[in-house]
């Protein structure tokens, strides 16, 4: 029974987030149907896409767990050590455009303008970037000063990067609903539960589907895909793979078919502490009791554990892929038991310690501890040679629909509209406010359901 509830719980909060998402989706749909302003529905139209591209996201990975657990590949873990988690972190996504001489040196040619944004996923967490949402043959370069963080990611991971773009023009007028997204969704609604599937796929084209795509509609443009060997501490340049289909015709935002960004990572084992405890080095027939901490590639010793907060560890052991651990030979064990051995290969030489515990469980505990760390240095490879800095976010920057005064306030009125009573004017003054309040609490909202406390943009 108790094997089992961990997959019962993480299920549970798959519903849950298909619920919360389906929920969002509901409400942004509205919003995007009722707004009036052009970035009131560029920003709608957004979130409606990623909250839909989270719904099929959390689908298939639930659809994936019951398939599993039919064919029985449920196999408990108990007992076998598996590689720690690892925090990534994107962060300085620059995206080199490459128009032509005659449209951006000679300013000639069409004065085509953008709307451009960026999802990144990793497993069941998508984050989106902010919108660019006045690009043009002025600009070189789409940046991004996002920074997105990712938790609890295992060292097999696939990161797909994905461009989304919308040509702006002056008349956002109604799409027809994606085919594709319709049917996966009501392929995988038979799949995760009925309560959540009813909903889903009694969905109608004059439902929240139909209405998704109201005005703008954005296009998958580009992809790329990041994984473990991409890690490191400087941007790097990747591939971005174009994508090919009719829809992409409509808009020809001139990619350069590479993407730049920081893909830092620290696993857990950097940061956290593998096993603590007491241990007894064995030295020149002396034995010295040390308070132990096995992180970070060392096993940092103090003469005891209030001193680990007040000063620097007497003695460092390192613990790097270069490390053997194994039984102590009876001669250097000097008639003491539950011994262990540390040997760590450095040019030019290698370093030896031979180490106690108090107790054949305290032994096991370091034994595993030991073996863990060097798993972790193993299978992470490259990402644990040294600590990288995983940069904190800033607060979230406000939508750009959000104005200190309304758009009517800006809009001049025509001879016409100058005779409307003043009342009227108040009201859709009043109207345009509350519709980018309850879009703007939506989105916090939402921010708040996913627990989104490590994703953030940069204002």
């Amino acid at each position: 029974m108790s094997k089992d509830l961990p997959i019962f719980i993480n299920d549970h909060d798959l519903q849950q987030k298909i619920d919360h998402e389906i929920k969002m989706r509901e409400g942004t749909a509205k919003l995007l149907a009722a707004s009036k302003h052009p970035a009131q529905m560029l920003e709608a139209a957004k979130n409606l896409l990623t909250s839909n591209t989270r719904i099929m996201t959390y689908m298939t990975e639930l659809q994936r767990r019951k398939t599993a657990e039919v064919l029985g590949k449920n196999v408990s873990t108990v007992g076998n050590q598996l590689p720690c988690k690892a925090k990534v972190s994107v962060s300085d996504i620059r995206i080199p455009l490459m128009w032509k001489d005659t449209d951006h040196f000679k300013n000639k040619g069409d004065y085509r303008r953008y709307a451009v944004f960026c999802l990144l996923r990793i497993g069941t967490d998508i984050y989106e970037t902010s919108m660019l949402s006045n690009v043009d043959r002025s600009m070189t370069d789409l940046t991004f000063d996002d920074i997105m963080v990712f938790n609890n990611v295992p060292h097999d991971f696939t990161a797909k990067f994905e461009v989304y773009c919308h040509k702006l023009h002056e008349d956002l007028t109604i799409a027809s609903t994606p085919k594709k997204l319709r049917k996966k969704i009501n392929d995988l609604s038979g799949s995760v539960g009925r309560s959540v599937g009813k909903r889903l796929s009694g969905l109608n084209d004059t439902d929240i589907i139909g209405n998704m795509v109201l005005g703008p509609r954005f296009e998958l443009m580009a992809s790329g895909t990041l994984e473990l060997k991409d890690i490191g501490d400087s941007i790097g340049n990747y591939d971005l793979q174009l994508t090919s289909g009719a829809d992409v015709t409509t808009c020809e935002l001139p990619l350069f078919g590479v993407f730049c960004l920081r893909l830092a990572c620290q696993p857990e084992c950097l940061v956290e502490p593998v096993a603590t405890g007491y241990l007894n080095l064995l030295d020149e027939e002396k034995v010295k009791p040390y308070w132990c901490v096995l992180k970070n590639l060392s096993l940092a010793c103090w003469s005891s554990k209030e001193d680990m907060e007040v000063t620097e560890p007497l003695l460092q052991i390192p613990v790097t892929k270069n490390t053997q651990i194994s039984d102590t030979d009876p001669s250097r064990s000097m008639g003491t038991d539950h011994t262990i051995h540390i040997m760590t290969k450095q040019h030019p030489r290698s370093l030896e310690y031979t180490l106690a515990a108090q107790s054949k469980d305290e032994l096991n505990k370091w034994w595993d501890g030991l073996q863990q760390h060097l798993l972790d240095q193993a299978l992470w490879k490259h990402a644990c040679d040294y600590l990288m800095e995983i940069r904190s976010p800033s607060p979230r920057k406000k939508p750009a629909f959000l104005r200190k005064s309304s758009i009517y306030d800006d809009t001049p009125l025509s001879d016409k509209a100058t005779q409307r009573p003043s009342s009227v004017v108040g009201e859709l003054k009043k109207e345009d406010d509350q519709l980018s309040e309850m879009l703007n609490t939506l989105m916090g909202e939402a921010k708040q359901i996913r627990g989104e406390n490590s994703y953030t943009t940069t204002v």
